[in-house]
């Protein structure tokens, strides 16, 4: 699905903010071999997509047509969320999301925005907000927001707001959203989204739900309590996101996941894989055994998840290792310094076993209807 027509973003807006808006010379979609992911994902009704932020876009053309190639939907991996894009309570600073739209617009690729409402990547004047404010700042952020950048594909709506470890009957986390506005906030976030764009999908969000030790487990039961409550308060939640951020070291049990995907579906929810990418910070040093394990077990976990017909959707947190967010961070960095490999193209942006699996798992996956 293309991406819509914005007020207010021209081609002057984009050509200043410095990306390439389209991109020449891409490879010939010729034989099966040669078929990009967004392509295998079509043909089964199926969308593909990644991460991206618009200075790597802007910066690296090699990178860029790799994107426009391999995807099908461009998400904002970090540039629309509060901190980066509302610095000041009176201030959107919109010209970095606005060159990823038009990123792409040009290259007809569906826009996904990320996040609306979440608790990290706040701006510090967020510290100081009145209760009996938040509700006018949380409005006015989402009105302008979606009003800005209209007809999107989907947006993440609400972003994990559960933890369990918070100790909360229904589980909700504490957040500074939660303490101004009470549990209403999330139901109240989705209205307002809706109101702002009857157009765009609405989606809710979350992580740690993949697997089956105890904490993932118990996450799930909030998750979907979460989600039902919802759906019965008449929220108009549209997908339920799956983040999928893998680790072969965690307990998998593909029927498990099955018959959690399938208890979100029968609320009328479709489901997207939103974040997919592997943490290999624990896997071996050599790069060949590390890929293989990395494959092996994303396709195992995709051919799990794909096998419920309202899965629509597969996006990875990122494309290609060249800008792999897991570098990035203390928490998430290999112990021997090694850079991560958790991502479908090397840093040369080739395709690694990884994108063979993701490409097995959507050939594999059964169409889906309209």
């Amino acid at each position: 699905m293309k991406a819509g027509v914005t007020g207010g973003i021209g081609r002057r807006a984009a050509l200043s903010a410095g990306v390439a808006l389209a991109v020449p010379g891409l490879p010939r979609e010729g034989a099966a071999t040669e078929l990009p992911l967004r392509e295998r994902a079509r043909r089964k009704g199926l969308l593909f997509g990644a991460a991206a932020r618009s200075f790597n876009l802007r910066d690296d053309p090699a990178y860029a047509a790799a994107f426009a190639r391999e995807c099908g939907v461009l998400v904002t991996e970090w540039e629309a969320k509060w901190g980066p894009l509302r610095p000041a309570r009176e201030e959107f600073s919109f010209g970095a999301v606005d060159a990823l739209w038009q990123f792409a617009r040009r290259n007809g690729l569906g826009f996904r925005g990320h996040a609306l409402v979440w608790h990290e990547h706040m701006p510090r004047w967020i510290a100081g907000m009145e209760n009996r404010a938040a509700r006018g700042i949380l409005e006015e952020h989402i009105r302008r927001v979606l009003g800005h950048y209209r007809r999107a594909q989907s947006w993440d709506v609400v972003n994990e707001a559960i933890d369990v470890k918070d100790g909360r009957a229904d589980g909700l986390r504490q957040t500074v959203w939660l303490r101004a506005l009470g549990p209403s906030y999330v139901r109240d976030a989705f209205v307002l989204a809706r109101v702002a764009d009857p157009h765009t999908l609405l989606a809710y969000n979350d992580y740690g739900i993949e697997y089956e030790d105890r904490d993932s487990r118990a996450k799930r039961v909030a998750v979907l309590r979460l989600l039902e409550t919802l759906k019965q308060q008449g929220a108009p939640v549209d997908i339920f996101g799956v983040q999928a951020h893998l680790n072969p070291a965690r307990p998998f049990d593909p029927a498990a996941l099955r018959g959690f995907l399938r208890t979100a579906a029968e609320m009328g929810l479709d489901i997207y894989i939103t974040e997919l990418d592997v943490h290999d910070r624990d896997l071996p040093a050599d790069g060949a055994r590390r890929d293989r394990i990395v494959a092996e077990h994303a396709q195992a976990w995709l051919e799990a998840a794909l096998s419920e017909p309202r899965v629509k959707a597969v996006f990875t947190w990122g494309l290609s290792d060249r800008y792999n967010w897991r570098n990035e961070v203390d928490w998430s960095r290999r112990r021997d310094g090694l850079p991560s490999r958790g991502l479908p193209l090397d840093q040369d942006l080739q395709p690694k076993p990884f994108w063979t699996a993701i490409a097995r798992a959507l050939d594999g996956a059964d169409p889906r209807g309209g």
